[in-house]
């Protein structure tokens, strides 16, 4: 008769039963969503502020002679508060958000691992807000600044590149460029959960390492000017994030036997010159 381990639970959903139980989390998610979205939107002129800032910083900062407009339509403002505050309220509700996406991967995790929650959570949220944070600080700030410096009068000519924004571009790309980093920073719980489950462990991640570099290099190729320094500044934070994957699969990953060496069995001497002679 097999023992049933004391870590895991006696009670088995049904799929069904995740069926309802994913059904509940995404309905409480939403209420926590709608209510974020709602206070996002009391203060979205605040937030419109802060996130033109970077823009108006660049543009100080290039000497350009006129302040520094947005351009759109007449309705446009009112889409752009919308935005504006459909991507604060992910950051605003995500503690809640990460704690129901727990609540649904728990149930299928060992006792001593449904523990974390608290970490999980917290962990979580902590990468989330420092991607869009570094987002806002570091990789704007550089496109920006290099984008700039194409706004000079064209040689030959008396002719001058001058920029206008258009207000549904910039923000679209603003908000975007922070939630994709917000995302992307999540790859080590994202690795850190593989592991715990057994999908993947450190010696893995630590071969993959090479390709992932080169992954790296190339989205901070895609989301960053075009010169070494803003390359290395957005891909070295990417690679970074990895490596410090490798260390916590390494400490709290499922542990995996080592690959077993098979070796040959050495050969009786003489075997061959008796098989000769025998022939």
């Amino acid at each position: 008769m097999t023992a049933v381990s004391p870590d895991l639970d006696e009670k088995r959903m049904t799929f069904l039963e995740h069926l309802q139980e994913l059904r509940q989390r995404i309905i409480r998610a939403l209420k926590i969503y709608v209510i974020a979205f709602l206070l996002c939107w009391w203060k979205a002129d605040l937030l419109l502020g802060y996130i033109t800032r970077p823009l108006a910083k660049a543009w100080k900062l290039a000497n350009l002679k006129d302040a520094p407009e947005l351009h759109g339509a007449l309705a446009e403002p009112f889409t752009v508060y919308m935005r504006v505050s459909i991507y604060a309220a992910l950051f605003l509700a995500s503690p809640a958000m990460f704690y129901q996406l727990w609540g649904f991967i728990a149930p299928g995790l060992y006792k001593r691992e449904r523990r974390l929650s608290l970490s999980f959570v917290t962990f979580a949220t902590a990468l989330f807000v420092a991607g869009g944070a570094f987002a806002y600080f570091v990789a704007l700030p550089m496109a920006f600044k290099y984008f700039f410096t194409l706004h000079t009068p064209i040689p030959g000519t008396e002719m001058r590149i001058a920029p206008m924004q258009m207000i549904s571009g910039y923000f679209d790309t603003v908000l975007q460029t922070i939630l994709i980093f917000g995302l992307s920073f999540e790859l080590p719980l994202i690795l850190l959960f593989l592991g715990i489950v057994g999908m993947v462990d450190h010696r893995q991640l630590w071969r993959f390492g090479r390709y992932f570099i080169l992954i790296a290099f190339v989205v901070g190729a895609i989301f960053s000017p075009p010169d070494v320094v803003s390359q290395t500044l957005v891909s070295v934070p990417l690679c970074l994030l990895y490596f410090l994957s490798i260390i916590l699969v390494y400490f709290f990953g499922t542990k995996k036997p080592e690959p077993e060496v098979k070796l040959a069995k050495p050969r009786k001497r003489g075997t061959a010159a008796k098989k000769r002679a025998d022939e």
